[in-house]
């Protein structure tokens, strides 16, 4: 599975952007990220609503998450403040793996 997530905005207006191979990834966090991939739930119906839904508040993070397996692409938008709580974990998750790819390049 291919995923491509982008966090931009907050107080230090940042900006990250990565490509992530979960093939690639060393098997413990491949784990974990499949782990919170299930709990997220981003199938289903009323999460799918939610895409595209703006942010009101200036120092809220926008996320872009677009994930591309073998035989389906899904893209979802969220901010810190319309982000499900289910789906909370996995965006906190993607930013660090994103901040650990940055500070390496």
């Amino acid at each position: 599975m291919r995923i491509k997530f982008s966090c931009v905005g907050g107080m230090a207006n940042l900006d990250l952007n990565v490509v992530i191979d979960t093939e690639e990834l060393p098997q413990g966090k491949h784990e974990e990220l499949q782990r919170l991939m299930d709990t997220a739930d981003l199938s289903s119906q009323s999460l799918s609503k939610m895409a595209g839904i703006k942010s009101q508040g200036a120092d809220a993070f926008s996320y872009q998450l677009d994930i591309a397996g073998e035989t389906k692409k899904q893209s979802f938008s969220f901010t810190d403040t319309t982000a499900p709580e289910k789906v909370r974990p996995l965006l906190d998750y993607l930013r660090n793996l994103a901040i650990e790819v940055k500070l390496t390049e």
